[in-house]
């Protein structure tokens, strides 16, 4: 039986080990060792203001993340899993100090005492969240920031970690608002350093603040979601992100994390006259003024604070016409609206899905930089490991299959839709009978029929004498899935 990929990269990680015994990189080795065991990296970046703390607190469900202008958000900070709740500062050039935190209001308050900026590496929040099991999330700094100093936290962490090989994450939401020429060169920075090949397969961009385009005016999602139509067919962004999702950060955030005391005092407007209504809506000035709002300023301003006025005039509206009734109801229309779901199943398809791939992909990488500085560092057998690592790499269905979604995701390969459904299908996660394209409850036989005839299909492709070099690789990529299964059904 032929090695699978996860018992090929702890056999390379052993002998990594054994080689860089007693240098600095066997330390290397045994965290890219402890990374792979770990549940997937995915890094939440983008320019100052973007949005990032807000769009984390709205995959997490709660409000964790630092959202105003504190020093907390000028430092990194991963929100991992935990069965309790702990906050550590991870420290320069090490060791690790335990951190007073405290909720307020429902938001997550961290005092560093008497710790510098720069002393600390990063912060470390574990938290019994089940949105955390499968996935360790990275707030970072906001690049551009007047303070150089803030935006190196993140390019350091992501980009420039001192290592050859892969940066912190396997995977990047980045946030933008427009595209920058300097959200381009992060782009790229990071598919360079995250996997050996280039490819926007480990990122996705959003469209962030998507409830402020256009002033805030009744259309403005629906204008997000042709702009980010428009980008997601631009070239130049298929080449770093393999989709584009507009999301109302602050909107998602706040049905996230509705209380029921805010839908009371939503309640109280929706209950005005509707001129007085539409007055207080008009603008965030009219929203503020004491004589036509019910409510005193710490209300008016906390419901600024967790709404916006786009929010606001949708989550009024709701309650106006009865879609709404009670908190629950209008925090399930608020997330829906905010479009938060969509960009929670593409996460779920492009980076959950492929979780152990990505992480195969970054162990390889960390492995190969130490394999390549091993072998110029004239050790014994480090060309075998470089050559093993280099066969482990071609002979992966896993890795194949990310090929196959950076040559479809680019646009290097043209497919029709069906066969574009039928290569998000063979690696999906589905059962062998779904992958092969049988139906839910076939048997070993039809599942080797259904591959067989996947194989002739795409073999045909190979053959046909108008398919070009990377089509004919796809081709044989597909061709290949199936032929696994075949084997696999036996």
């Amino acid at each position: 039986m032929s090695e699978d990929l996860a018992s090929a990269i702890r056999r390379l990680g052993e002998e990594a080990l054994s080689l860089a015994r007693g240098s600095e990189m066997e330390h290397e080795a045994a965290q890219v060792m402890r990374r792979y065991d770990e549940p997937l990296r995915v890094a939440i970046a983008g320019r100052t203001k973007a949005g990032k703390s807000t769009l984390l607190n709205a995959l997490v469900g709660e409000r964790l993340a630092a959202t105003d202008a504190g020093e907390c958000t000028r430092i990194v900070t991963w929100y991992r899993h935990a069965l309790g709740y702990r906050v550590a500062a991870e420290l320069r050039p090490s060791g690790t100090r335990d951190l007073t935190f405290r909720r307020h209001q429902g938001e997550l308050e961290i005092e560093l005492g008497d710790l510098e900026l720069d002393s600390i590496e990063r912060i470390a929040v574990g938290w019994p969240s089940q949105k955390l099991v499968n996935i360790t999330l990275i707030d970072t700094p906001g690049l551009g920031s007047t303070d150089q100093r803030t935006s190196e936290r993140t390019t350091e962490a992501l980009l420039e970690d001192g290592l050859e090989g892969p940066g912190e994450a396997d995977a990047v939401i980045y946030l933008m608002r427009h595209l920058h020429r300097s959200d381009a060169q992060f782009l790229e920075a990071f598919t360079d350093r995250s996997i050996s090949q280039a490819s926007p397969i480990n990122a996705i961009v959003v469209l962030s603040r998507a409830d402020e385009i256009g002033a805030a005016r009744a259309d403005a999602l629906d204008s997000a979601q042709s702009v980010a139509a428009r980008y997601a067919s631009d070239p130049r962004v298929k080449e770093l992100a393999s989709g584009v999702v507009p999301v109302a950060g602050l909107i998602a955030e706040t049905g996230a994390t509705l209380r029921e005391q805010e839908f009371g005092w939503l309640r109280d407007l929706a209950t005005l006259d509707s001129d007085r209504r539409d007055a207080l809506l008009r603008s965030v000035d009219r929203f503020r003024d004491a004589n036509l709002h019910p409510h005193g300023w710490e209300i008016r301003e906390e419901l600024l604070r967790r709404f916006g006025l786009y929010g606001l005039r949708k989550a009024i509206g709701l309650i106006v016409d009865g879609t709404t009734r009670n908190a629950t109801e209008l925090s399930q229309a608020l997330l829906a609206l905010s479009g938060i779901r969509d960009l929670q199943r593409q996460l779920r398809e492009r980076y959950t899905a492929r979780a152990q791939a990505l992480k195969a992909r970054t162990a390889l990488a960390g492995l190969r930089s130490i394999a390549d500085r091993l072998e110029r560092r004239g050790v014994a057998a480090a060309s075998v490991l470089v050559a093993d690592i280099e066969r482990v790499e071609a002979a992966s269905h896993e890795i194949d299959q990310l090929r196959l979604a950076h040559l479809v995701l680019t646009g290097l390969v043209t497919v029709s839709d069906d066969e574009r459904q039928e290569i998000e299908r063979l690696g999906g996660p589905g059962s062998l009978a779904q992958q092969a394209g049988a139906s839910d409850d076939a048997g070993p036989d039809e599942i080797r029929a259904a591959a067989l005839r996947g194989v002739e299909r795409w073999r045909a492709r190979i053959g046909d004498p108008f398919s070009d070099r990377r089509t004919i690789e796809a081709a044989e990529i597909m061709s290949r899935a199936y032929e696994d299964i075949y084997s696999r059904a036996g």
